[in-house]
């Protein structure tokens, strides 16, 4: 059992001794992952010490508003990168496994002196020197809020608060899945202290979408099917869905929250394409005693009882196949 008052205290003296830093998150970044990092950044920064920001990623229109997002750089080989010496300590956000970074990882080891891994996934591999792991949190983020609050109090301010707030807000659903705690709550009743406004973040997150995102659902939903034997609905993007559109590979985002309010299932699939027969799963659940966790780590990937994902190599038929074959309701 770990003590997370030991492990803060143990981050605080490496952040407070070292002065160079790699704030590090997965690929096909999220609310969560993003504001985390742009957190972490503005505390390191605003102690005058070096930071850079990787993800191998371009950064969703969705978050583009957070601060600091145009310094994120998505390669180890960047210039910037390659100015760090090998002291640097390396923070490692929301992410269960060394391949959700996309990133040589052997090279990340051998450029820095210590690596610490914070995140709130069950299935996390415990890659760090340090680890700071608890499921039972709503985010991250909320990891990354205790931490702060215990050591960096006097810190907090707008840009840190507002990282915090869309971690929190887009990994709870909203405020509507059940990890949407009495402390979650206490926790964005402090954030809203400095000045964030809660209706602009919605809108720059969930109402700021091009219109050519509206044909991408269209395609989404009249390719739907529902399993009834499997209480599964689900359906498929391809790569040319998003060439033709010209929208980025984050314009998804959202449309399994609507695969899952289909009352006759229990269980929401999205199959996207990234690349030539290799496909992200978005898996959900729409009733608390169907654990897609569980079903997503059958495939190497994990998450959260009620919302998980993994990713496979194959065709859409293989993998789709795979998916109904592994349900076992």
């Amino acid at each position: 059992m770990q003590d997370i008052g030991l492990l803060f205290n143990k981050v605080f003296k490496i952040i407070q001794d070292n002065d160079k830093f790699l704030i590090i998150t997965h690929d096909f970044p999220d609310g969560d992952s993003l504001g985390c990092q742009v957190a972490v950044f503005e505390i390191i920064s605003g102690l005058g010490k070096k930071a850079l920001m990787v993800c191998n990623s371009d950064i969703p229109y969705q978050y583009k508003f957070l601060p600091h997002v145009e310094k994120i750089i998505k390669s180890l080989d960047d210039t910037e990168v390659n100015r760090l010496d090998k002291n640097c300590i390396c923070i490692c956000l929301d992410s269960a496994d060394e391949n959700r970074f996309k990133l040589d990882v052997e090279r990340l080891k051998h450029r820095c002196s210590l690596i610490i891994n914070i995140d709130h996934h069950l299935g996390n591999t415990r890659y760090g020197d340090i680890n700071i792991i608890n499921s039972k949190k709503s985010a991250t983020a909320e990891i990354l809020y205790e931490f702060i609050y215990s050591k960096y109090k006097d810190l907090l301010n707008y840009n840190i608060a507002l990282g915090i707030y869309t971690g929190i807000l887009t990994d709870t659903g909203r405020f509507q899945y059940e990890n949407t705690t009495s402390s979650v709550h206490l926790i964005i009743s402090h954030l809203l202290e400095f000045g964030i406004d809660p209706p602009e973040i919605f809108s720059f997150i969930y109402e700021n979408e091009p219109l050519n995102r509206f044909k991408l659902l269209e395609i989404a939903l009249k390719r739907t099917r529902v399993l009834n034997s499997k209480k599964l609905v689900y359906s498929y993007l391809l790569t040319k869905d998003f060439e033709k559109l010209k929208l980025p590979f984050s314009a998804h985002d959202g449309i399994i929250e609507l695969l899952r309010s289909a009352s006759k299932a229990k269980i929401s699939a999205l199959f996207k394409q990234f690349g030539k027969d290799n496909f992200k799963v978005s898996l959900r659940s729409s009733v608390s005693d169907c654990n897609v966790a569980e079903l997503a780590s059958k495939f190497g990937g994990g998450g959260h009882k009620r919302a998980s994902a993994y990713s496979q190599k194959g065709s859409l038929k293989e993998v789709i196949s795979n998916l109904i074959n592994a349900i076992d309701i």
